[in-house]
Order: C-alpha cells, then structure tokens, then sequence
C-alpha cells in the first residue's frame, strides 16, 4: 500500500531530478566546474550528459511502472556524482570570495548526499506493481 509519505518522496525524488536536469543546461558554466579534471574530454559533455541522466531518472521515478526499477540507478547516479561534489566543497574552501557558510553550505552538500541515496533506495519499495 502506497502511503502519504511514499507519494512525497516520489514527488520530491522526481523534481529533484528533473530540476538538476534543468540547471545543468540552464547554469551549464556552474556544473562544467563540478566536474573532475581526471574524467577525459571537455566537461560541458559531462555536465550534459548528466542533465540528460537526470531527466531520466525523474521520468522513471515519476512512472509508476518504472519507479521501483529506477530507485537504484537513482542511488548509483547520486554516488557517481560524489566526486563532483567534493571537488566543488574542496574548491569552495580556497576561494576567498565564498564566505564561510557557504564553505560549511558545501561540506553540508556531500554529507547529505547520504542519507539522499538511502532516501532514494526506498523510491517504489510501496508500489504494487
């Protein structure tokens, strides 16, 4: 049985996705500096390449008959992306011009990536489908 709280955080799970799919073409400059020097190529790739990820896993978590399958590859996408999200804390804490909560805002961001991906493991784990 789907529960109120099983609705929310699909609801939650979907537009997080698909907002982040947005910001990655809207703000693509931002998320370019996300992405680790180590990955090979041009990082406006990256960052579209995850956008176009993104609005796949909303569309999956959004769909009934694709929410349970796409709550891992959700997690997976979450823990992939840590390494951008330590790069940019670690970035923020040499750049003088970023005040320091928005230095503690950037730790904050990777420490939650964690209970993010157990929040997202449990995507349809309701749905009787």
């Amino acid at each position: 049985m789907t529960t109120s709280t099983d609705t929310v955080r699909t609801a939650v799970w979907a537009s997080v996705f698909g907002g982040a799919g947005v910001l990655h073409f809207a703000v693509r400059p931002f998320y370019d500096t996300l992405v680790p020097e180590q990955l090979p190529g041009e990082a406006k790739y990256w960052t579209w390449g995850s956008g176009v990820l993104e609005f796949a896993l909303a569309a999956a978590i959004a769909n009934p008959g694709t929410r349970k399958k796409a709550a891992r590859p959700a997690a997976a996408f979450l823990l992939g992306v840590l390494p951008g999200n330590v790069k940019m804390a670690l970035d923020w804490q040499k750049d003088d011009r970023k005040s320091p909560a928005l230095k503690a805002g950037g730790w904050a961001r990777v420490a939650l990536q964690f209970p993010m991906i157990a929040s997202v493991l449990r995507v349809g784990q309701a749905d009787h489908h």
